[in-house]
């Protein structure tokens, strides 16, 4: 009897991938797709499917949809071998593709490249695949090295690196691209406004720039309530069409939408609202760009939108109400003066600020996360804010009081008096010049205004007295700035206030009343002060 043979035919898969640099240097996906189809179809292969990835990345860590997909169809068996045009298309990291290629053979699948005629199951073709994987590694190693550098040349410049921000556009009326510019902007299709390499503010954007800080640096305004505002802002154009104000949305990707939080939230944090261009690290240590701070700020050769005082006003607002964020109603949650000033006499950690719902507290830090067992207690935020608030006051009010002060002015009332009897007698001729201006330096001596330490300090001194007496009216963030700007450090050891430590603006205050004050009850050190002393 005849032996019958039955032969499996093998089934094949192809993947190819294009960046969108390969796209712009005419490296196209169809001709990938006809190379492996063909390379499969001399073999006498049964295609099963080609997976695509379209203006992805190869490079380690980058998220390719189609070929996740293909690794799991590999590992459920649904055919038997890859097919690539080319290695790189498959991976540009050395370590990723050898790994890929080893979880591919664990499965039973094995690897072949059309250009470079790679057969993963002989060992020539297992040492020629790592050379090959070795200087696709190099070749992304050099561009990106090469990227960098042409990415801060650029910076230097003073020219933006990236996606136009909203609020500004290229300026190419005449044949605008912009996403909010045909039946938006009042400018489409009219003049080139620049020449596409300099960033010009967008006649509709820009106004909404500017009101988003106005609103956020009053410190009452949330992402949301700000990103709320803009989206009830109608826009009436030139033909009388009304249109609601909208973020221009990201090219390519997403259409021009209602303003979110988070987009809000990233105007606030651009920097390039100022004029100026913010450089990033391009290491990759697994941080988003977004959360990472600039290595270098340079000055753009766009216009800037806010001043830099805005924007540093912005920023602290942003830091003063990270820990405090906004609830389910909209209202801004309570915000606690002390927090970050506040700590423990016992561990030292820092005391947080937290809420029953019907009164605030500052509680130990590590307490709460369980890190220590200290015996503080939580303390009413009330009484020891009103304790720091005291010491404030009492050493404002001392200044006030200050004797020396007074004897200051008694003593500039008397020179003024006989400087001006002098000038009289000068004019007419009835005292000698040298009179005259030994009379004008014991005046100019006496003169405040010509002490401008003192006199810095003394305005200072009023604008903190002036905050203080109207406290019980200030908001809780004022109440913060307030207090970070003259303490730096308060130790608490049960419900007592030990110790503070004022910062460097309101130290030289404490110091001219130290000098001054130098007997019983007066500053012990001059660093940390005994609240009780003073």
């Amino acid at each position: 009897m005849e032996e019958r043979i039955n032969y499996v035919r093998i089934k094949a898969a192809g993947y190819r991938r294009v960046s969108m640099r390969d796209q712009v240097n005419g490296y196209s996906l169809d001709a990938q797709d006809t190379n492996i189809t063909r390379y499969i179809h001399d073999r006498g292969w049964d295609l099963v499917d080609i997976y695509v990835d379209a203006g992805i990345s190869a490079k380690k860590g980058s998220h390719r949809p189609a070929f996740e997909r293909l690794m799991q169809d590999a590992k459920n068996g649904n055919f038997n071998v890859v097919v690539v045009d080319k290695v790189d298309r498959f991976y540009r990291h050395l370590g990723g593709l050898l790994n890929t290629l080893d979880e591919l053979n664990s499965y039973g699948v094995s690897f072949a490249s059309v250009q470079e005629q790679l057969d993963f199951t002989s060992p020539w073709g297992k040492l020629m695949l790592t050379v090959l994987g070795t200087l696709a590694e190099i070749y992304l190693d050099n561009l990106r090295h090469e990227t960098r550098k042409g990415q801060i040349q650029r910076a230097r410049q003073g020219n933006f690196l990236g996606e136009i921000p909203f609020g500004y556009c290229k300026g190419l009326c005449s044949r605008c691209l912009d996403p909010n510019g045909k039946d938006y902007c009042p400018n489409f299709g009219n003049a080139d406004l620049g020449n596409g390499k300099i960033l010009i503010p967008h006649p509709i954007e820009s106004p909404l720039v500017k009101q988003a800080f106005e609103l956020y640096i009053k410190g009452d305004q949330s992402h949301r309530s700000i990103a709320d505002h803009l989206n009830k802002i109608n826009i009436t154009l030139a033909d009388g069409q009304v249109v609601q104000a909208r973020q221009k949305g990201h090219v390519g990707r997403t259409s021009p939408r209602p303003f979110t939080r988070d987009i809000v939230r990233d105007m606030i944090k651009r920097i390039t609202y100022t004029g100026k261009i913010a450089y990033f690290s391009s290491t990759d240590d697994g941080t988003h760009r977004k959360r990472k701070e600039p290595i270098e700020i340079f000055n753009g050769n766009h216009q800037a939108l806010i001043s830099d005082e805005v924007f540093e006003r912005a920023q602290e607002v942003r830091v003063l109400l990270s820990s405090n964020p906004h609830n389910k109603q909209k209202c801004q949650s309570r915000i606690y003066p002390l927090t970050g000033i506040l700590r423990c006499g016992r561990c030292g950690s820092t005391m947080r600020g937290k809420s029953n719902g019907y009164m605030r507290y500052y509680t130990d830090g590590n307490k709460t996360d369980h890190l220590n067992c200290c015996k503080q207690n939580s303390i009413p935020a009330e009484p020891i804010e009103e304790k720091v608030l005291a010491w404030i006051r009492s050493v404002i009010d001392k200044i006030a009081d200050d004797k020396d002060d007074q004897k200051k002015i008694v003593q500039f009332e008397a020179s003024s008096e006989r400087y001006e009897r002098a000038k009289e007698l000068y004019l007419v001729g009835e005292l000698l010049q040298e009179q005259f201006q030994l009379e004008k330096d014991r005046w100019e001596k006496f003169t405040p205004s010509n002490n401008s330490e003192y006199n810095a300090a003394t305005t200072f001194a009023g604008n903190i007295q002036s905050e203080i007496n109207s406290w019980f009216e200030l908001s809780y963030l004022k109440k913060k700035w307030l207090f970070r700007g003259l303490i730096g450090t308060a130790i608490v050891h049960g419900n007592a206030l030990l110790a503070l430590e004022p910062t460097l603006t309101f130290l030289p205050l404490i110091q001219r009343l130290q000098s001054c004050n130098s007997g019983e009850g007066g500053i012990r050190t001059r660093d940390w002060f005994n609240p009780a002393l003073t």
